[in-house]
């Protein structure tokens, strides 16, 4: 029956249109351009009468023909999130406060003050080397530069009162300076003899023992750290350099501590190298328990954070051969339709969509892959 009506309708139309072919022809022999006109006025009419009865024809087919074979879809609708795109990169804890002391006196040790592990300040005595008498001998220096003073200003006195040479004036004056300077020599290398700590910090190793000798330049004493100043450095790709500046989000990821810390880009270096392309990135970090200079630990560098990014999920998105990424959605017709969209960054699955979508427009979720356009699609609540 359907064939018989389908058939029919067919010769209605062609009959039409040869009976119209004639006509038109016959209008255009006659140059009758009014006419034409109004000719194509009714078919222009006519085409969209046909175009809103067909769809209205194909909607109700699509509601009603139970054997047409339809794709089982679910749809989405799309959502505002927060979007980040991150550099990761491979660094390590360094600090600037990791020496290790040296002596400047050539003795034995005679006194370790400390032990490894324990907290000084700076300044606190560490270590004293056996100075040899010389301490003795400052304090002999000492009494003759006190003696070579008292002189020093009775000359001047005397001198300022005429009486006396000038001679004797001079000579006293010399004494003093010469004591003083000797004095401050030895002064200067007995206080080498005691090693003392240059900054707050913990004692992490002692390399000599009690009474051994040691010697400037080849006896290492130990190795002082401080841990409230410690930082990272990476080797940034040149590419981010518009993307990555001071105060940039920094989260550290520490493996073997199970720790993250989150804060910020302290510097960035102007030099780019011309080896490898990168500029180097500093991340200070303020003194947390359990750090310690040497850790590997991943930089974590946030380049592009979007709190109300529009996302979709990126295993949903479709592709032409010309790279033009699509999705689908479903039209009152319930057929799939393709919506051409552009994207940016990428996070857990979720990809954020720039261009072709708005908030809270439907998509096609699962089956999204599966459909053609203009598709039969029947849509699942799940």
């Amino acid at each position: 029956m359907k064939q018989l009506i389908l058939i029919l309708t067919i010769l209605t139309i062609v009959s039409c249109n040869d009976k119209k072919e004639i006509d038109t022809n016959k209008l255009i022999e006659n140059k009758d351009i009014s006419a034409l006109e109004q000719k194509r006025y009714e078919l222009v009419n006519q085409i969209d009468f046909l175009q809103k009865d067909l769809n209205t024809i194909i909607s109700a087919l699509n509601r009603l023909d139970s054997s047409k074979k339809r794709v089982f879809v679910t749809v989405i609708p799309v959502k505002t999130s927060k979007i980040k795109n991150k550099i990761s990169l491979q660094s390590i804890i360094k600090t600037n406060q990791n020496i290790v002391l040296q002596p400047e006196f050539t003795g034995p040790i005679s006194n370790i003050k400390v032990v490894e592990g324990q907290s000084v300040n700076k300044g606190d005595v560490l270590m004293i080397v056996d100075d040899g008498g010389l301490e003795q001998s400052v304090e002999f220096q000492k009494e003759q530069l006190k003696l070579s003073k008292t002189i020093f200003e009775r000359q001047s006195r005397l001198w300022a009162d005429k009486i006396g040479s000038e001679i004797e004036y001079l000579e006293a004056k010399t004494a003093f300076k010469t004591q003083k300077s000797r004095y401050s020599q030895l002064n200067e290398q007995l206080q080498k003899s005691v090693i003392t700590a240059p900054f707050d910090g913990e004692i992490d190793d002692i390399f000599i023992e009690l009474g051994e000798l040691v010697t400037p330049g080849q006896s290492p004493l130990l190795r002082l750290i401080s841990t409230s100043e410690m930082y990272l450095e990476a080797e940034v790709p040149e590419k981010y350099l518009k993307s990555v500046s001071v105060g940039t989000p920094v989260e550290i990821e520490i493996p073997v501590l199970n720790k993250k810390i989150n804060t910020k880009v302290s510097f960035i270096g102007k030099h780019i190298n011309t080896v490898n392309r990168t500029f180097r990135v500093v991340v200070k970090i303020k003194k947390t328990e359990g750090l310690s200079p040497n850790l590997i630990s991943t930089l974590h560098i946030f380049d592009y954070i979007n709190n109300n990014a529009l996302i979709i999920p990126t295993n949903i998105i479709s592709e032409n051969s010309d790279g033009s990424e699509y999705v689908y959605s479903v039209n009152n017709n319930n057929t799939a339709q393709k919506i051409f969209i552009k994207t940016g960054n990428e996070e857990n699955g979720y990809v954020e969509v720039i261009e072709g979508l708005k908030e809270n427009d439907i998509i096609i979720n699962e089956g999204a892959r599966l459909v053609k356009e203009g598709q039969a699609v029947q849509i699942v609540v799940e």
